[in-house]
């Protein structure tokens, strides 16, 4: 996919990001399905397909629609918007699940749908206030919604996806254990999150801070 597609698709990543802040009180569940994903039977339907005014999908980037996409997103079940920033499904019954610990079905989800390739699942935590994104089956972002993030930080999560699986992990409370692994790493705490990369500090200062 060339670069103009995958600007959209940050652009979607950071809008479901944005809204699942919004919606931390109530919990949601965002599955983006980015290009190339296979649209395999990984759900079901529980409710019909939704259309705007115009007869065209709702869509993410923008402000219009979001109020409207808040509060079904906030339904049993997830939302599923594809890499343009539709909205193709909501309150959808997903199939997948792996336990993720200390966490309920949400996070069970997200955990084993974001497993499927280009799927990125992103969770809004009633129980703990969080807002965790998933892909790869693992955990990659954990951000405390409470807290005032500066806007810098929130534009750069979708870069944090880009980063391969090997040289990044964002991860809550289990730093130490983490640290066993690997004598070299090198932690940057934002936002009360631990970011353990193996590729030095300079690499995730200038990501998050674009110096």
């Amino acid at each position: 996919m060339g670069s103009e597609g995958n600007a959209l698709e940050k652009k979607v990543i950071r809008a479901c990001t944005d809204m699942a802040i919004r919606t931390v009180k109530g919990g949601s569940l965002f599955v983006i399905e980015l290009e190339g994903a296979k649209k395999k039977d990984y759900y079901t339907k529980v409710f019909g397909s939704l259309r705007g005014a115009n007869g065209k999908p709702l869509n993410v980037i923008g402000e219009r629609n979001r109020p409207i996409i808040e509060q079904l997103a906030m339904l049993d079940g997830a939302t599923i918007v594809d890499a343009r920033g539709n909205i193709r499904e909501f309150g959808v019954t997903l199939k997948r699940q792996r336990t993720f610990l200390r966490h309920g079905k949400r996070h069970a989800f997200a955990l084993g749908t974001s497993a499927l390739k280009d799927i990125v699942c992103i969770v809004a935590s009633e129980e703990d206030n969080h807002v965790r994104l998933f892909r790869g089956g693992v955990c990659m972002v954990d951000m405390d919604a409470l807290t005032r993030t500066p806007s810098g930080l929130k534009g750069r999560v979708a870069e944090v996806l880009d980063t391969p699986l090997s040289k990044i992990l964002v991860a809550s409370g289990i730093a130490t254990s983490i640290l066993t692994l690997n004598p070299i790493p090198a932690i940057v705490t934002i936002t009360g999150s631990s970011v353990i990369v193996s590729y030095g500090f300079d690499r995730i200062k200038r990501l998050f801070t674009g110096r």
